[in-house]
């Protein structure tokens, strides 16, 4: 019996309630989490900045003291000391007193603002500033940026160099983050010769690119990919590589065979499987054709073995479970609005998705390359155009909805 035709959104509820969400933590150095998920919260030691400090090379000294100095009657004041980064504050600062400071260094107490190096004569024992300041002027006080107890890090949040500084900033070396989700990669084809073998290529065969393109996308969205020999369009062999890919993986991603063709036999390989079929066939261009399998609790994931479908689908459809898989908050692609800068005369009763380049609140459409089996268009997008069923021709300025591109 046919199954029905699955709209997009179904089909990824349908995915994401087959996904786990990650039970285990990996415990690994700071410098080593850059793109890992925290699976907890993380939260301020202590204060940032924990004291007040200069933010130039200068002299620290109270306001009142500078009155309302210039060039012709600058303030004269005794330079009691020097405070390096580094250093105590020392002391409180007395009246008619100044500390020479670098940047970073702590403020003696007393004092209320810092004048400038270049607005001085850099005296050592007595200096004179040549202009007033307000109070607190050229100062960072303590707790500035934030307070201990303010959480830097949310559980569910991919750690990007800044979190990455926040945390070695409060003394934390080492972090708990979720295992990178697991995915095996297949493509599917006796036209199939790997990249790298085969030499001069015989009429009639490809070099495949759906796997390398497939796995640099699944380690650019923090996926560990592992790619197996491609299979020639044989059952049996199909469903045996499947079975070594399934083995201490999360997700299974298969390309190509997975039509209506002769030799398309993925739905036959899923029977061979003992694999549940969860839909085949989705309402949307290109790539529709898509089926997916679960087998032991794990996902597989047949697309489209052309190049562009596959990547758009993988993107769409494994990208939530990517994210969940990984531990993140937020497992939805994320969606915006933008005005349509070109146009798009191909109108569909099929739902698209076509390659555009967005930019602040406007998108520009590819003018070439929209087949599902272009690649090089797809080199200078960076979001994916979401065009309704029986939408006419877009022109310029229509409202469009688009899905970013991630990682």
């Amino acid at each position: 019996m046919k199954q029905a035709i699955l709209a997009l959104e179904e089909a990824v509820t349908l995915l994401l309630e087959q996904t786990p969400a990650p039970e285990v933590f990996d415990a690994v150095p700071l410098l080593d989490a850059s793109g890992r998920v925290v699976c907890q919260d993380y939260f301020a030691r202590i204060d940032q900045p924990p004291f007040d400090r200069s933010p130039l090379d200068g002299y620290a000294a109270r306001h009142e003291d500078l009155g309302t100095a210039g060039r012709e009657h600058p303030a004269v004041l005794t330079v009691t000391r020097q405070i390096h980064a580094g250093d105590a504050p020392g002391k409180p600062l007395g009246p008619g007193e100044s500390v020479r400071v670098a940047t970073g260094a702590p403020i003696p107490p007393e004092a209320t603002c810092v004048a400038a190096q270049e607005d001085t004569d850099c005296g050592k024992e007595r200096v004179e500033v040549y202009v007033s300041l307000k109070k607190h002027q050229n100062c960072v006080f303590r707790g500035e940026d934030f307070h201990a107890g303010q959480r830097l890090a949310e559980r569910g949040t991919r750690l990007t160099g800044a979190h990455i500084g926040l945390l070695a900033g409060q003394g934390i070396g080492e972090v708990r983050v979720s295992p990178r989700p697991k995915v095996g990669l297949l493509s599917v084809g006796s036209e199939l010769v790997p990249a790298g073998k085969g030499g001069t290529l015989l009429p009639g065969r490809i070099y495949d690119s759906n796997s390398p393109t497939l796995a640099a996308r699944v380690r650019e969205l923090g996926g560990e990919a592992h790619v197996e020999e491609r299979v020639p369009d044989e059952p049996a062999q199909i469903s045996a590589a499947l079975e070594r890919l399934l083995e201490g993986r999360d997700l299974v991603i298969t390309s190509g065979g997975v039509s209506v063709g002769e030799h398309d036999y993925m739905p036959r390989v899923g029977e061979l499987l003992g694999g549940k079929t969860l839909f085949h066939g989705l309402g949307y261009r290109p790539g529709g054709v898509t089926l997916a399998l679960l087998k032991d609790s794990r996902l597989i994931l047949c697309l489209s073995g052309n190049p562009f479908a596959a990547f758009m689908s993988l993107e769409l459809l494994a990208g939530p479970v990517l994210r969940k898989l990984a531990g993140l908050k937020e497992v939805r692609l994320d969606r915006l609005r933008a005005v349509l800068r070109g146009d798009f005369s191909k109108p569909s009763p099929n739902r698209r998705f076509i390659r555009g380049r967005l930019r602040g609140g406007e998108v520009f459409v590819e003018k070439e390359g929209h087949a599902s089996g272009s690649l090089l268009s797809l080199t200078r997008c960076n979001c994916l155009i979401d065009i309704p069923p029986g939408s006419p021709s877009l022109s310029e300025g229509t409202e469009v909805e688009v899905i970013p591109l991630q990682g």
